[in-house]
């Protein structure tokens, strides 16, 4: 097989996750969209410096991350996204990257949604404001009456229940 069909197969097997972390980062549909091809532009023409094909995924990650803050910062943009924030979505993108364990990236995107569903009401209200609105956590605090460290732990916790849910659902515990 060439390496240009299996590159291909690399994006089509990659695509949707990476349109889905970059839609979180930057919260614009057309965006996103430009730069998960430029993402797969530029990873292509590195591809010699990956190291190991099974880190790909959080690899291109990696590269559409960056430029996703360099568009930003070039559109004088506020990056909505702190430290805390991409650490969970980090959490949540590698517990999906195994291939092979959940089939494509839709069944794995159904499998985090059904288990934020089964969050206790607090902290999905928590990480609902904080993930998906974008909102810091100081601000989540005030809007929910409660402490920061309070959100910080809601936030904490949350991450790892979603998981470990994903884990056992996808198979995945054993890894």
């Amino acid at each position: 097989m060439s390496d240009l069909r299996s590159y291909e197969i690399l994006v089509l097997e990659h695509e949707a996750m990476l349109f889905s972390y970059l839609l979180a980062l930057v919260r614009d549909r057309h965006m996103a969209e430009d730069l998960v091809q430029e993402t797969f532009l530029q990873a292509y023409r590195k591809l010699s410096t990956l190291e190991k094909s099974s880190s790909f995924a959080a690899w291109v990650r990696s590269i559409g991350r960056n430029l996703a803050f360099n568009t930003m910062k070039r559109r004088k943009r506020e990056v909505p996204t702190d430290p805390e924030t991409l650490q969970g979505m980090e959490d949540v993108f590698g517990a999906l990257d195994d291939a092979g364990l959940g089939d494509t990236w839709g069944e794995r995107s159904r499998a985090v949604g059904r288990c934020f569903k089964q969050l206790p009401e607090s902290m999905r209200r928590t990480c609902m404001l904080h993930y998906m609105e974008g909102y810091p956590v100081k601000v989540v605090a005030e809007k929910l009456t409660v402490s920061l460290a309070s959100v910080l732990k809601r936030l904490e916790r949350g991450r790892k229940a979603v998981r470990r849910c994903v884990e056992r659902r996808l198979g995945l515990e054993t890894l």
